[in-house]
């Protein structure tokens, strides 16, 4: 009950976010961001009667910056799509249009280019965020996001863009939605020009079985919903399909670059637009009906029609030198990362250790830094370095998270309840959140409280076997025998290979009184798990009850063969066996 897991819940290559969880027996939990840039402008060949007092789109662009992302990998294998490698090409392709002097004519240097592993979410959001484009950005500059990755709806009336380390078993903590990205620019990016081009491939993934009850309104809602995003001043965005379409190739992305190139990229932006929403809704539409994509715009841009290709006003400037910290430490950082993940945690402190000293306000590296520290069992040291990552980036829930449970560790409980509410203010629908949230309420004996938080965290996602299984054992605690034991069939039916929760369920009828069904339920979970002990034990149990002596000795010899010559359960099955056998 007190052994502890270390579960990499958001790393990928970009934060290793390490959830430290609890793991019990019947009831544990089956475990299941790099850098942004900015873009282009209008050019002005004389003084247009601007006035200088009054802000607007229509003036001259100094700089342009770029974050160009294509997500075509995942750590999740569900969402490995028909056309893979086909998004991360089309950010590549897109990068290529920007940087070339015939194209989108932005420098290299003011162009981040993010593919696949280098897509976190931690890295994706510290990118266009603080890191890179807060840093760069002045308010006379354009900036141009371009995102290609999968996609999929949610009934909270987002979609959600996946990123590398995007999990479907906790999409709202591990995925990113428009509405974050939108907020995340305009916090931070001080530039009123912003144009986003988003080609979201939506991805079929098993149905996303296991992402939310997000299903329930797909046939109707496949894409972004241009009329829903609220637009700041000057931005542009534009979308690859239609709400009610799927996007299932690049040929949105292709078509626009071509467009942007015409003209030796000095067209508009309105031109190329319509003659790539032409093309792109010709060629989907041509083969098969179902398959039409018509690609949509939504502008509150003023002035000028943008150009992206033209040339900004001022010469590239150097970058500021905080960004240049910034980047410096990203390197270090991304080595570390990749340490981790190959399970070199003492070369990992190494890299960490770097970046820090390139960036003392690199959070996701001072996080990381604590979580690796914390899976080398030194949680003083790791709680020093989870703070100074709070301390730089306070509205972090992942980071509050891995606070509460090294406190507890430390053996503060009260300030880890403290983390753990923060947390969950600022992201509820993070289900290791409310997981820990759940554990620590049924510890302290508040049951009812553990199961509102078993029943959100149901409610965002109704076909995870697991959850239904943690529900039915919060219920049971609580008294609640008759919905107990309605959620541990649920979990069977809904994951009927499961043997936890065949193992739930027979705990529940057995609770009851109902022998025979729960040994039934027991025999399955045996069949699926024969090399746990536990299971075993289990079976052993309800056997005796029901009054198959002959089958509970038999389980308990399994049971004892399992375990280890100092196992506690291996003790008493031996125990059990002599008494049984001597009837």
């Amino acid at each position: 009950m007190n052994n502890f897991c270390l579960r990499i819940q958001r790393f990928g290559f970009s934060a290793l976010a390490v959830a430290i969880t609890l793991c019990c027996p019947a009831w544990s939990q089956s475990a299941t961001e790099t850098t942004p840039a900015k873009m282009p402008g209008i050019e002005f060949t004389k003084i247009q009667d601007l006035n200088p007092t009054v802000r607007g789109t229509n003036r001259p662009i100094k700089q342009k910056w770029a974050v160009v992302i294509g997500t075509s990998k995942f750590k999740e294998g569900r969402l490995i799509s028909a056309n893979e490698g086909e998004m991360a090409q089309s950010a590549k392709e897109f990068y290529q249009y920007l940087v070339d002097p015939h194209g989108g004519r932005f420098d290299a240097s003011h162009v981040k280019l993010l593919l696949d592993a280098d897509t976190p979410k931690q890295s994706i959001m510290t990118t266009l965020g603080p890191s890179f484009l807060g840093n760069a950005v002045g308010p006379d500059d354009l900036v141009v996001v371009f995102v290609a990755t999968s996609s999929f709806p949610t009934t909270d009336g987002n979609i959600y863009l996946c990123s590398y380390d995007c999990a479907l078993d906790n999409i709202y903590g591990t995925c990113f939605s428009m509405q974050s990205l939108m907020s995340t620019l305009k916090q931070h990016v001080q530039s009123d020009r912003i144009l986003l081009v988003l080609q979201a491939a939506y991805s079929g993934a098993a149905d996303l079985t296991s992402g939310a009850k997000s299903l329930v309104p797909i046939k109707t809602q496949y894409n972004l919903d241009l009329d829903k995003v609220l637009l700041g001043n000057g931005f542009i965005i534009l979308s690859s399909s239609q709400s009610n379409e799927i996007t299932q190739n690049s040929v949105f992305s292709k078509n626009l670059i071509s467009a942007l190139r015409q003209d030796d990229g000095l067209i508009s932006l309105n031109k190329a637009f319509a003659i790539a929403k032409q093309k792109t809704e010709s060629e989907t539409s041509s083969k098969d009906s179902k398959k039409r994509q018509v690609p949509g715009m939504k502008s509150a841009w003023t002035g000028a029609e943008l150009v992206v290709g033209v040339p900004p006003v001022e010469h590239v400037s150097n970058l500021p030198a905080s960004v240049t910290s910034f980047l410096s430490a990203e390197g270090a950082y991304l080595k570390g990362s990749k340490f981790v993940a190959e399970g070199k945690m003492d070369e990992a402190l190494e890299q960490y250790k770097l970046a820090i000293s390139a960036d003392p306000k690199y959070a996701d590296a001072l996080a990381d830094f604590g979580a690796a520290l914390a899976i080398k069992g030194d949680w003083k040291a790791a709680s020093e370095m989870q703070k100074k990552a709070i301390a730089a980036n306070p509205n972090d829930a992942l980071f509050r998270l891995n606070y509460a449970r090294i406190l507890d560790q430390l053996g503060d409980a009260e300030n880890s309840l403290q983390e753990l509410n923060t947390a969950y203010r600022l992201n509820p629908k993070d289900t290791s959140v409310l997981m820990a949230l759940s554990k620590k309420m049924l510890v302290a004996g508040q049951t009812k409280e553990s199961v509102r938080y078993l029943e959100e965290a149901v409610d965002l996602y109704p076909k995870r076997s697991d959850l239904r299984e943690r529900l039915s054992y919060g219920l049971m605690k609580s008294g609640d025998i008759d919905q107990s034991t309605a959620q541990a069939k649920e979990a069977v039916r809904l994951d009927p290979k499961s043997a936890s929760a065949n193992t739930t369920l027979g705990s529940v009828l057995l609770a009851q009184g109902y022998i025979g069904p729960a040994t039934n339920a027991y025999r399955e979970a045996a069949k699926l798990a024969p090399d746990d002990a536990t299971i075993h034990w289990l079976l052993a149990s309800s056997m005796e009850k029901s009054g198959d002596s002959e089958g509970a000795i038999a389980e308990l010899e399994t049971c004892i063969k399992l375990c280890g010559s100092s196992d506690a359960l291996g003790s008493k099955a031996k125990q059990r066996l002599e008494v049984l056998k001597t009837r």
